[in-house]
């Protein structure tokens, strides 16, 4: 049976909407996105649904389209994210027809409480939060955007959601942080999920959040974000402490006929965590103190070295790397292997201090 699709468009009053729509096209084709047609007419798939844009001298025409309302929220803010980014100065006051209405709230805005806590290691620490309704988080999709408030305040001002699409977001000591992080497990029904955080003390606001949590501290997320993994037979996964998460999280859930390679690079053998898996996927970990000097990444070396299966239609490959790491993996996948858009996916998770990320 079919799904019907929801759309939202809307009509942006710019000088030269043609310049804006290659900018939105490089940015989406960067990110690896199904991009067709020209400056005047463009059409840009994306994982939960398309994006079209049309230009004349005065006007630039959006349209969004997705399954879900809670989507077409979701691809409404991300386009006009993107909009802005391109052309900072723009008035991109706008007013959307079409599915995706708000009432001013965020996509499935949910408030959570610090419960228990848990060291996993020197530099991992797990938090269990607790939430009233969790049934919109109970899906293949395991990546939430949470929103962390200032230290001590009990009752944060939360960010809303204009008309056109974006965040309001409270400034000044109000002011809301937000990083995108893995439910690493969760019981939709008792309505408590697990979030592991990297830690490395205040230098980060999710790290600070969990460094100094206690019992009853309130947080908050949205999403849940990204897509289920496809089927496969034979499936890499790679990444630093950052997609540990994410990792565990995926072979945790592997059927036991699955084969591959898991490669995770971690400080040093205390940071090594229990990651169970019924499939037949071998764990590899990386210590950065036992590196010598190279001109590659350890990851980058480790996963060059791994044998994939001939019949790359039955492969699949995730990494969440630090961003000077993502080009080369991902280029390594899609160019050299061989591998299809839907078959290799490779994210930035975070960047060093000096360098500036893309997407």
């Amino acid at each position: 049976m079919s799904t019907s699709l929801l759309t939202a468009k809307t009509r942006i009053a710019l000088s030269d909407s043609a310049a804006l729509i290659k900018q939105a096209a490089d940015f989406y084709r960067e990110h690896d996105c199904d991009v067709t047609g020209d400056a005047d007419y463009t059409r840009i798939s994306v994982s939960i649904g398309h994006i079209q844009l049309s230009s004349t001298d005065t006007t630039l025409e959006v349209e969004v389209g997705a399954t879900t309302e809670v989507d077409v929220m979701q691809m409404k803010s991300a386009i006009i994210s993107v909009l802005q980014g391109a052309v900072p100065d723009a008035d991109l006051d706008c007013r959307w027809q079409g599915a995706g209405k708000s009432n001013g709230k965020l996509p499935n805005f949910c408030e959570l409480r610090v419960g228990e806590i848990t060291d996993l290691s020197p530099h991992m620490r797990r938090l269990r939060l607790h939430a009233d309704n969790l049934e919109a988080y109970d899906s293949d999709s395991i990546h939430v955007r949470l929103l962390i408030p200032p230290r001590g305040q009990e009752n944060p001002q939360w960010p809303t959601l204009a008309d056109n699409g974006m965040p309001v977001w409270p400034s000044g000591e109000n002011a809301i942080e937000q990083r995108v992080y893995t439910i690493r497990a969760m019981d939709a029904k008792a309505c408590w999920i697990d979030v592991d955080f990297v830690m490395h003390g205040d230098n980060g606001p999710g790290s600070a959040f969990a460094m100094h949590a206690s019992a009853g501290d309130v947080v908050a997320m949205t999403g849940p974000l990204g897509t289920a993994l496809p089927d496969a037979d034979w499936m890499l996964f790679a990444g630093d402490e950052t997609a540990l998460p994410a990792i565990g999280r995926y072979l945790a859930e592997m059927p036991d006929h699955v084969t591959g390679h898991a490669i995770i690079e971690v400080g040093s053998k205390s940071d090594v965590i229990a990651v169970p898996t019924n499939s037949q996927i071998k764990v590899q970990w990386l210590f950065r103190d036992d590196a010598q000097a190279v001109e590659r990444s350890l990851l980058q070396d480790a996963i060059r070295s791994v044998e994939l299966p001939d019949a790359r239609d039955r492969v699949y490959c995730w990494a969440g790397v630090e961003q000077a790491d993502y080009k080369p993996i991902h280029a390594y996948g899609r160019k050299e292997l061989g591998l299809d858009r839907d078959r290799c996916v490779a994210m930035t998770f975070w960047r060093k201090a000096g360098r500036t990320a893309k997407g």
